[in-house]
């Protein structure tokens, strides 16, 4: 039988929305195993990952490795690369998450693709970018070409690979952002890296672009007029008919909630020109689109593992969980 695994970090201040994930896997009925590296997670919410239908492997995050990593964020963005290289190596196939994902479907067929071909699956980004910038370089040289620009510039998660196959890419991805530190390390950021590595593994050809609206939505996709976000019988679809398997972002928080619907609103008036009736059309699609996301990122927020609601980003700010959108004071 074959053997799969999640990889995904994070502190404290992702709570919400880690919870949210573990129990939308729940919800969608996933059997792999799931490796969480957490920093500072309160250990009632570690007693509680017992309650969940899949075995999840707790890994507490120490101040002796955020400070041997040069900071938190580099541990919770980059190190879970090495990571799955670590735990990899034992299972077919490994997905690389976020923090800040609601799955909707199993993925479980992406992890038999992964494991049976040595394929690379990840999302694709909106905008593909040209690798020119001196923050594309390692001790002076350049990982792929100059310029390089790769078929398809790839999101970073969920990563579905074969850590036998493109485990010393995303090790690599980590350690040349330590070695050379602070002079001479790789500056960009995790993204840039893993696309890098990955291609100079040989990923390119070998790379199956997943739609980014079925996994990610960023760029306010799952709220724009046909790709918008709709419940169909249970799951959610694109209005265009593509199936969802998650969506990403900072639901837990209004604020976050509101600046997407902000730039849907800049977007229509800007980019199609909409205006009067248009363009309030235009936001009311939005709104429906992020109502139905939001109403699902609630159901799995207290699916199984219950916290506390309250700004786990900006405690001193804490005013509660709002739950309506265009209202509160919650920093994203």
């Amino acid at each position: 039988m074959l053997r799969y695994a999640y990889i995904m970090c994070c502190d404290i201040r992702y709570l919400p929305e880690a919870v949210a994930e573990l129990n939308s896997l729940d919800y969608v009925g996933n059997k792999a195993d799931f490796h969480w590296w957490g920093y500072k997670i309160p250990q009632e919410v570690i007693n509680q990952l017992s309650k969940l239908c899949y075995k999840v492997h707790f890994h507490n995050i120490t101040d002796a490795e955020v400070q041997e990593s040069h900071g938190l964020s580099e541990v919770v963005c980059r190190k879970r690369y090495f990571y799955a290289d670590e735990i990899g190596k034992d299972y077919d196939a490994v997905c690389v998450l976020d923090a800040d994902l609601v799955f909707v479907r199993d993925p479980k067929n992406f992890f038999e693709i992964a494991a049976k071909t040595g394929l690379v699956l990840c999302p694709v980004k909106e905008q593909k970018q040209s690798y020119n910038d001196p923050h594309h370089q390692h001790k002076g040289k350049w990982i792929m070409p100059e310029g390089f620009t790769p078929e398809m510039d790839l999101c970073n998660c969920p990563l579905f690979v074969d850590a036998k196959v493109w485990g010393q890419a995303m090790r690599e991805s980590y350690e040349m952002f330590i070695d050379g530190y602070p002079i001479d390390n790789f500056k960009g950021p995790d993204m840039a890296a893993i696309q890098l590595k990955l291609s100079q593994y040989g990923a390119e050809g070998r790379t199956i672009g997943l739609p980014n609206n079925q996994w990610l939505g960023t760029n306010e996709q799952n709220l724009k007029g046909y790709s918008r976000i709709v419940g169909d019988y249970g799951f959610l679809k694109a209005e265009n008919g593509t199936p969802t398997y998650s969506y990403h972002g900072q639901y837990f928080y209004p604020r976050w909630r509101n600046c997407q619907l902000m730039n849907r609103n800049h977007c229509a008036k800007g980019y199609l020109k909409a205006s009067g009736e248009s363009l309030l059309a235009s936001n009311n699609i939005a709104k429906g689109a992020m109502e139905c996301l939001y109403e699902r990122f609630k159901k799995m927020l207290d699916w199984k593992i219950i916290i506390e609601k309250k700004n786990y980003r900006h405690p001193e700010k804490n005013h509660g969980f709002l739950d309506v959108i265009g209202e509160g004071d919650l920093d994203a």
